[in-house]
């Protein structure tokens, strides 16, 4: 039997006497495709979340490849290989397509901190494969301030994988 990549045991959350998530359970196994589905407001994304450490369940695990990351900093969850795409996309608008992609492949890497004059070309090539694989590529050099939403989901896609995640998040 195949460890599950993410395994959700009895996950709550409550803000107050609200209920914005109740007893959720799940795995997902290695090339599995799972959906969480609901209306607006029924906690979707208050349970990724939880899952990628931004707020704490009020009770349940989450394990991780067979170890358990609840209560871990969204930071540590993403370095042990969660990757996670919002409702809301963030992208840095006064930066190109290439240039976001970049600055994750920056992150990723550990390289935030080099500040040399040619950062600009840092992973030029790399960002340019990840936007090829979200069909973005003839777009490397247009301004995001100028993206229409779904561009800018395939862009956030492409950010997110820029990690190389074993699991991939999206709300």
């Amino acid at each position: 039997m195949t460890t599950p990549v993410l395994k959700i045991s009895h996950l709550p959350r409550f803000f107050g006497s609200i209920r914005a998530v109740h007893d959720v359970s799940f795995d997902v196994t290695p090339g599995e495709l799972k959906a969480l589905i609901g209306p607006n407001g029924a906690g979707k994304s208050t349970c990724f979340n939880m899952l990628m450490g931004q707020i704490s369940p009020s009770s349940g695990t989450v394990e991780l490849n067979g170890k358990p990351i609840t209560g871990l900093p969204p930071r540590d969850i993403w370095r042990r290989g969660v990757g996670r795409t919002f409702q809301i996309t963030g992208t840095y608008q006064s930066m190109t397509v290439a240039e976001n992609v970049q600055m994750a492949l920056i992150s990723h890497h550990r390289r935030l901190f080099s500040m040399l004059p040619d950062t600009h070309r840092l992973y030029r090539e790399e960002a340019v494969a990840l936007l090829d694989v979200v069909g973005m590529a003839d777009q490397a050099d247009r301004a995001c301030a100028i993206l229409a939403y779904g561009d800018l989901k395939r862009l956030e896609l492409a950010i997110a994988l820029a990690h190389a995640p074993t699991l991939l998040l999206m709300d």
